[in-house]
């Protein structure tokens, strides 16, 4: 059987793909044990009115159609665009929220599926640096320069060909903070303490994405930290991390029921 799936492919020369949206594809193969199809944008004529498609991990909800079944995927803006579409499980309460303004119906069963990843992919990695950060890709140039000569700190590159590669990388450290929003969440469910930080301004959207993913397990997160990466040094990151202490893991109550509820409404 091959399931039909939409996530977000940007076209690089090079043929890497970011980490959370590759994510999606390599999550549900291993859920299903089937082969997964690329659906180039639900907006198709062919997906729009005829094949019946899936939309999971990203900010890309606001791309779903009524040919749509969307597990886990959430909005990256709090006005987005949603059309109907048939919802099994969102991210998080703010996109529930956005989707009960625009008048369609939608279960409270909350969670990212990247939550589901120490359920498929387990790793007896050692422990090798003290920080892992994690800048989305389009912050990767300006904070890696900024760690050249630091082996206690482990600048972990997004983009990638391989999930297993690029988690046993985070699996490497101690502790992360991320501008990736996938980061934080993969960090979190290995258990390994993990912030959100915003090194610019530069990513899509107004942030909600990750206030969505920290109500969905309970983490009380309100003012966001930005840190210029010209200043990024071990010191202050590990002044940050103390500071913010009650931020670094999810509620384990509530984790554990997004995974119970994301297991119970998965379709595959």
């Amino acid at each position: 059987m091959k399931i039909r799936l939409y996530w977000w492919q940007e076209k690089r020369k090079d043929g890497r793909e970011n980490y959370g949206d590759l994510m999606s594809k390599y999550l549900i193969e291993k859920i299903s044990n089937s082969t997964v199809k690329t659906v180039t944008h639900p907006s198709r004529r062919l997906y729009k009115y005829l094949l019946k498609h899936y939309i999971s991990i990203g900010s890309i909800i606001s791309s779903a159609n009524e040919n749509s079944i969307v597990w886990g995927s959430g909005i990256i803006k709090k006005d987005d665009n949603i059309r109907d579409a048939e919802f099994l499980a969102v991210r998080g309460p703010k996109t529930r929220k956005r989707i009960l303004e625009k008048g369609f119906n939608c279960p409270e069963v909350y969670g990212d599926p990247a939550l589901l990843m120490p359920e498929y992919y387990s790793s007896k990695i050692d422990k090798k640096y003290s920080i892992g950060v994690i800048p989305h890709y389009v912050d990767y140039k300006e904070v890696k320069k900024q760690f050249v000569n630091n082996s206690s700190v482990k600048v972990i590159d997004l983009l990638t060909f391989n999930v297993e590669k690029t988690t046993d990388e985070i699996l490497e450290c101690k502790y992360i903070i991320s501008s990736s929003l996938h980061g934080v969440i993969v960090a979190q469910s290995y258990n390994i303490p993990a912030l959100w930080v915003k090194f610019s301004n530069k990513l899509s959207g107004d942030n909600i994405k990750f206030y969505d993913y920290y109500a969905s397990v309970g983490i009380p997160f309100k003012d966001e930290i930005f840190i210029k990466p010209m200043d990024l040094n071990e010191v202050l990151i590990n002044k940050i991390l103390n500071k913010n202490k009650t931020l670094l893991l999810a509620d384990t109550v509530l984790q554990k029921k997004c995974k119970r509820d994301l297991m119970k409404s998965c379709p595959f």
